[in-house]
């Protein structure tokens, strides 16, 4: 996940070819719906650091929330899954720790907020370089965010705002952001073919590395709802 942040926030390379004062004043601004997440979180349950065993205990939680209801239905019989915004966070923040050595949210992305409303899930953090430089061990990564840092000399000492804002669908039998799901770096849209086209990968990549985390193996979806603050999935057990 660290390394898609590199790529993506590399992004902001290309498109300052273009215009590099409206890059700028774009790639800065913090989207509204990060800020009303912000304003309406009246829990600290999203706030960071988080210990890895506190990180582990609340994913957990969420995830029981999908595996026993369909671990107490048979095959074939219907299951009905319900998530609230705090649960999908909570999966969020896991994926990223686990993607870690440290298995712990790297230092320099703080902040991480999900919101549902309107029919969207809108998840995001922010993500200062800097610290993430300083604060990585040794390598490709950690020098590649210095040459971020260098080459966007705009970002140095600064939050930026990195997220997605898009509507789970479901293809064959599992959920997926759909394929106009906007990726967001500031106040800066990106779709995923748009994305995958500049960072030379393919949109299943992507699809990869923002993943849900909310299917199971052993459990076929037929129906997503969204409400606000939360979700609710239908399908059978396998």
């Amino acid at each position: 996940m660290q390394k898609f942040i590199i790529k993506l926030l590399g992004a902001i390379s290309i498109a300052a070819i273009g215009g590099a004062y409206y890059v700028w004043q774009e790639a800065i601004k913090v989207p509204d719906e990060y800020t009303k997440a912000s304003s309406e979180d009246k829990i600290d349950s999203q706030s960071l650091p988080l210990q890895q065993s506190q990180i582990t205990e609340r994913a957990a939680v969420s995830k029981r929330k999908i595996t026993a209801p369909i671990d107490r239905a048979q095959s074939g019989q219907k299951v009905s899954v319900k998530l609230s915004n705090k649960d999908i966070n909570n999966l969020v923040v896991a994926k990223l720790a686990t993607s870690q050595a440290s298995k712990q949210v790297p230092v320099g992305i703080k902040g991480i907020k999900t919101n549902i409303r309107d029919g969207k899930i809108y998840t995001g953090a922010m993500v200062n370089l800097d610290q993430l430089a300083r604060n990585g061990k040794p390598g490709t990564q950690t020098a590649a965010l210095t040459k971020l840092t260098n080459n966007l000399t705009f970002l140095k000492g600064r939050d930026v705002y990195v997220g997605i804002v898009g509507k789970p669908t479901i293809e064959g039998d599992r959920v997926k952001f759909a394929s106009d799901t906007q990726i967001k770096i500031g106040n800066m849209n990106f779709t995923i073919a748009q994305l995958a086209e500049n960072l030379g990968v393919s949109p299943a990549k992507i699809q990869q590395t923002i993943d849900l985390q909310i299917q199971q193996q052993n459990f076929s979806v037929n129906r997503i709802d969204l409400e606000n603050n939360g979700l609710s999935l239908e399908g059978a057990k396998k």
